[in-house]
């Protein structure tokens, strides 16, 4: 399985090119599926959204489809069936796992990652670890749905903290201390490609790995 982990998705040329070349195709004959799910409870401004569907374009993946399967009467398993890319926006991580389990999504990646690549962009790179118990770091996201089963999806067998600065590194590191897994934290140039398992970090900016074994 392919997977790119990122903090605000396609953010730079390194990531870009890694996305390409792990789609195996032209960035221009590249289909997406952009599923905005973990966004529709996120209230005010949205031009990190408006600048995620900007760096896509700005690096040639222009066929995009906007397919969200917490929307009623969309078949969004037929919309997605083709698609090479899964890109799974960000926003608020409690919401969008409590919607992944509610409609199946979590099933569906399940039977259909094998031979397509999966973005995620903050939340959605959050759920395909272990737990989402980061998200809820403060200042981080509000468990809108009182959420108690905090295991995510469990793709990688590490956690990742996105969006961080300095300051934000020391109070992962602290985290990091009461898990037993490895923990990433990552800023907004930095990507994690994990392919069938091999773990490789894309970054032009501010990564530390915590618990390494």
């Amino acid at each position: 399985m392919k997977f790119l982990l990122t903090s605000s998705g396609i953010s730079t040329r390194s990531i870009g090119a890694t996305l390409q070349q792990m789609v195996g195709k032209p960035a221009g004959e590249a289909t997406i599926g952009f599923i905005p799910t973990a966004a529709n409870v996120e209230e005010r401004n949205k031009d990190w959204v408006v600048n995620q569907f900007l760096n896509l374009w700005r690096y040639g993946f222009n066929q995009i489809d906007i397919v969200d399967p917490s929307a009623a009467g969309v078949d969004w398993k037929a919309r997605l069936e083709d698609v090479d890319i899964v890109y799974v926006l960000g926003g608020n991580t409690f919401h969008l796992l409590d919607q992944v389990r509610k409609t199946g999504f979590d099933t569906w990646l399940k039977d259909n990652l094998k031979d397509k690549v999966y973005v995620g962009g903050s939340a959605s790179t959050i759920l395909m670890t272990p737990s989402i118990e980061l998200a809820g770091m403060e200042p981080g996201d509000e468990n809108l749905p009182a959420l108690t089963d905090l295991t995510g999806l469990n793709y990688v067998d590490f956690e990742i903290e996105p969006h961080c600065d300095a300051a934000r590194f020391e109070k992962v590191k602290a985290y990091a201390k009461t898990r037993s897994n490895p923990v990433y934290a990552i800023d907004d140039a930095t990507a994690i490609k994990v392919v069938d398992g091999e773990v490789e970090v894309i970054s032009s900016g501010l990564w530390q790995l915590f618990n390494e074994s």
